[in-house]
C-alpha cells in the first residue's frame, strides 16, 4: 500500500500553506524593521520564530509533499502534470537553498546582532518570499486539486468514502 493510499486528508497541508504565508509576511515586516534600524526585542523573537518555523514545519511540509503527494502525480498520463510536479520539486530545492542563506541571519538577529548585510538579505528575502508564494499558488491551483481527486477516487474505489 503506497503512502498516498494511506493518506487521508489535505487539511494539514492546506493549513501549513496558510502558516507559511503568515511567516513569509512576518519576514517581510521584519526586513522593513531591519532596514529602518528599529529592531525591538519582539522583532528578535519574531526572527527566532520565523527561523524555527521554516527550519522545521515548512521543511517537513515539503518532505510530506515529496513523499506522499507528488509520487502518484509523477505517474500521471498528463505530461503537463508531470512537468509541473517536477518544477515543484525543483522549487523545493531552491526554497531550501535560499533558506540556508536566510536561516543563519535570522538566528544572528535573534541572538541580538546588529551586523546585518542588508542588501544581500533584502535580495534573498525577496527571492524566498516570491518563490514560496508562487509555489503555494501552483500547488493549490493545480496539483492539490488533482491529488485530492485522485485520493477521492482511490478511496471510493476501495470503499473508504
Amino acid at each position: 500500500m503506497s503512502a498516498f493510499s494511506r493518506f487521508r486528508s489535505f487539511e494539514a497541508l492546506d493549513s501549513c500553506h496558510i502558516k507559511i504565508q503568515f511567516h513569509l509576511d512576518e519576514l517581510a515586516v521584519l526586513l522593513e524593521r531591519i532596514s529602518q534600524g528599529n529592531l525591538t526585542p519582539d522583532d528578535r523573537k519574531k526572527a527566532e520564530a520565523i527561523e524555527v518555523f521554516f527550519s522545521s514545519t515548512a521543511k517537513n511540509h515539503h518532505a510530506m509533499e515529496e513523499d506522499v503527494v507528488f509520487p502518484s502525480l509523477l505517474l500521471s498520463d498528463d505530461p503537463e502534470t508531470v512537468a509541473k510536479v517536477r518544477d515543484l520539486i525543483e522549487d523545493h530545492f531552491w526554497i531550501e537553498k535560499y533558506w540556508l542563506d536566510l536561516s543563519p541571519v535570522l538566528k544572528t538577529i535573534g541572538n541580538g546582532s546588529e551586523e546585518i548585510a542588508l542588501g544581500k538579505l533584502s535580495k534573498t528575502v525577496k527571492l524566498f518570499h516570491d518563490l514560496c508564494s508562487y509555489h503555494i499558488e501552483c500547488e493549490e491551483s493545480m496539483i492539490y486539486p488533482q491529488a485530492k481527486a485522485a485520493l477521492n477516487s482511490m478511496q471510493a474505489h476501495n470503499g473508504l468514502n
